[in-house]
């Protein structure tokens, strides 16, 4: 027999108490992976304004809404600190979330609607490359964490249909309810991270 091989036929499945944990911890790593991914382009600001290569930093007006930034950076903290605030008190998270959902949408929409008003284009220098490529790419990445929470919000909203109410269950699984709140905290923690990146994208991008 291998040395690798299990000592019984049977293999116990993870003890369902350990998922809450094992939530907890995976969006945390989850959370440093999405910081490197977009140091990046911290990184590509700083550098290109730095060397500023053949004075290419800036080519032409490059001057976008300090309005709707502002609107887009605001709309994200408050669906953040909506969704964190009711992650933590079971009788309103949903009515958190989908405020939070209302407010991360209309961010997102007024960032593409930000795009035909700018009065450059991603060729129009160093900072136009970066502003364009980091806003798009936050952007896109932003409905995917929309869609979490949203199918978070929705889980719930369908485990209070059937009886859920205060975090107690009637009819449904204790463990089932630990899982759900896992989720939620999980999701809205990541989401307060995502948009403290936000912010400080439209710090670096619009202010310094």
């Amino acid at each position: 027999m291998e040395a690798s091989a299990p000592l019984s036929p049977y293999i116990e499945p993870e003890p369902p108490t350990w998922q809450p944990r094992a939530i907890w911890v995976s969006v945390r790593l989850f959370c440093g992976s999405t910081a490197f991914f977009f140091v990046s382009f911290v990184f590509a600001y700083f550098y290109l304004r730095s060397i500023n290569s053949n004075h290419a930093w800036k080519l032409g007006p490059t001057n976008p809404s300090l309005g709707l930034g502002l609107a887009i950076a605001a709309l994200l903290a408050l669906s953040a600190i909506v969704f964190r605030l009711g992650a933590l008190r079971p009788t309103d998270t949903v009515g958190a979330g989908i405020a939070a959902i209302l407010m991360a949408v209309a961010a997102v929409v007024l960032q593409f609607i930000e795009y035909p008003e700018l009065d450059f284009g991603g060729a129009s220098g160093g900072y136009a490359a970066v502003f364009i490529g980091w806003t798009a790419t936050y952007a896109v990445f932003a409905i995917g964490g929309i869609y979490w929470m949203e199918t978070q919000i929705a889980s719930l909203w369908r485990a209070r249909r059937e009886g859920v109410q205060r975090g107690v269950a009637e009819g449904v699984p204790a463990e089932d309810i630990a899982l759900m709140r896992a989720g939620v905290e999980a999701c809205s923690f990541f989401w307060a991270f995502y948009a403290a990146i936000g912010v400080g994208a439209f710090i670096i991008l619009y202010l310094v």
